[in-house]
């Protein structure tokens, strides 16, 4: 038999439960009419990954290179439209200084955009940022020359890496002067005597983001260019606007393609971002079409 003290608490104890029944029910239902917060994690960086799940990074913006081999990579930039005339700066004998040597032996022509019969664009620098993740350089022990003749350099545009020597020479019997302006390597003036065929050794210490003009104050027409990078990936398109680039990691890529005029007739990219595919061995050559607009025509 339960006393009136029992029964009394019992009821307690009953009110309490219901009361904290109502409460939390009161609680869902407030819950229920507002919006969630919710925190979404952040989604993973999106990278190529090799050996399974293991992801590779890229230094130059690209997929990384997998590690399925090496392949080649190899193109050809074409102007698409009619060909534009080259021209000449001096007609032959009219060389506003030293014309006896200058433009003794024919014109000195015109070579901010050198168009082949078959549409080919020549001295264009197709390159990659940086190397493939991965990869370590040497520098080339073979030195790279730069002559000059007829009061024109010889190559027009010129690709070295860091560390490695530019031979800067001079074939012609008067003097001239090499001023490389770069922006990382600063100004590099060095005058190449008559007839110097033993040189002058140049080496360049630090990468540059983009090709820079390297001229001859002497001689005001003369004008070329030089892109140094601290790997191999890089390549100057020919006479016919072939160019090759060898020993790439089989991978995704993406390289820049920059010509004196590639910017609406100043110098810049034809290409930011030339999307590639590099399969182990050798790969299907790629057209690289450019128009008159982007040359400034």
């Amino acid at each position: 038999m339960k006393t009136v003290g029992s029964q009394f608490g019992w009821m307690i104890t009953a009110c309490v439960g219901f009361l904290a029944l109502s409460v939390g029910c009161a609680k869902l239902d407030s819950g229920a009419h507002a919006e969630p917060s919710v925190r979404v994690k952040p989604a993973e960086s999106a990278v190529a990954k090799v050996d399974g799940d293991k992801p590779a990074t890229s230094t130059d913006g690209s997929a990384a290179p997998s590690s399925g081999g090496a392949g080649t990579f190899v193109g050809r930039v074409v102007f698409d439209g009619a060909r534009p005339a080259q021209g000449a700066i001096f007609k032959k004998g009219t060389a506003d200084k030293d014309p006896s040597v200058c433009s003794a032996s024919g014109d000195i022509p015109k070579e901010d955009l050198v168009v082949s019969e078959s549409n080919g664009v020549a001295n264009v620098f197709v390159f990659l940022d940086k190397a493939p993740a991965g990869v370590s350089a040497v520098p080339p022990t073979e030195p790279v020359t730069f002559d000059q003749l007829n009061c024109r350099f010889t190559t027009h545009a010129l690709f070295a890496q860091v560390g490695q020597t530019v031979r800067l020479l001079n074939d012609d019997d008067v003097l001239h002067n090499t001023r490389c302006s770069g922006v990382r390597n600063g100004s590099l003036n060095n005058t190449v005597g008559k007839k110097d065929r033993t040189g002058i050794a140049l080496v360049y210490k630090r990468a540059e983001r983009e090709p820079f003009p390297v001229k001859c104050d002497l001689h005001s027409w003369m004008s070329a260019y030089h892109l140094v990078l601290d790997h191999p990936f890089a390549a100057v398109s020919d006479a016919d606007g072939s160019f090759k680039i060898e020993n790439l990691p089989a991978g995704t890529y993406q390289f820049k393609v920059w010509h004196e005029r590639g910017d609406g007739g100043k110098p810049g990219l034809l290409e930011s971002k030339y999307k590639v595919v590099v399969k182990s061995g050798d790969n299907s050559p790629v057209e690289i079409k450019t128009d008159a607009k982007k040359f400034g025509l």
